[in-house]
């Protein structure tokens, strides 16, 4: 008489469920771990874009729209060569170029470089209390003059914890 045991099988087939159970519960965690990191960095590159964008609107107000009652050559509050730096800006105590209530011509908050037949103004638009910012380049070049705002976005000006992103957009005309 053969003596057949079945001792086991069911503590075999329960760890063998109970392991893909656990496969498939530690695959689905990492996807959403995953999914989460991807969802943070594009809020974060959101606000790079964003800022950027800012930025380079805020250039391109003040470059067709300059209002500073004769302070600005032809309209445009940019330098567009080393003969109009001292008209093109009004002193720093002028609050007349802001963009998110910041003064773009705040001698800590801009920088003119020139020479005969070109000019770059660099600002900087800060957004409080967050840490995003842009820095904005306008350069001017030429007869006629040609323009290029290079607006480049950050989202956050800390040195630790976020990952630091930049977005940068161009504009010439």
């Amino acid at each position: 008489m053969a003596i057949t045991s079945n001792r086991g099988f069911t503590i075999f087939f329960a760890m063998l469920v109970s392991g893909l159970a656990l496969a498939i519960g530690v695959a689905i965690y990492d996807l959403t771990v995953r999914e989460l990191d991807l969802a943070g960095t594009t809020l974060q590159s959101q606000y790079a874009i964003y800022a950027a964008d800012t930025g380079a609107e805020c250039a391109l107000y003040w470059d067709f729209k300059c209002t500073a009652g004769g302070m600005c050559q032809a309209g445009s509050a940019f330098a567009t060569s080393s003969n109009t730096i001292g008209v093109v800006f009004p002193p720093p105590d002028n609050s007349e170029f802001r963009c998110n209530e910041i003064d773009i011509t705040a001698s800590g908050n801009r920088s003119i470089t020139s020479n005969t037949n070109a000019a770059t103004t660099t600002f900087r638009v800060t957004f409080l209390p967050q840490l995003y910012y842009a820095d904005v380049t306008v350069a001017k070049r030429g007869t006629p003059t040609v323009t290029t705002i290079t607006a480049s976005g950050y989202n956050t000006g800390a040195t630790g914890g976020l990952i630091r992103l930049e977005r940068k957009l161009q504009v010439n005309y």
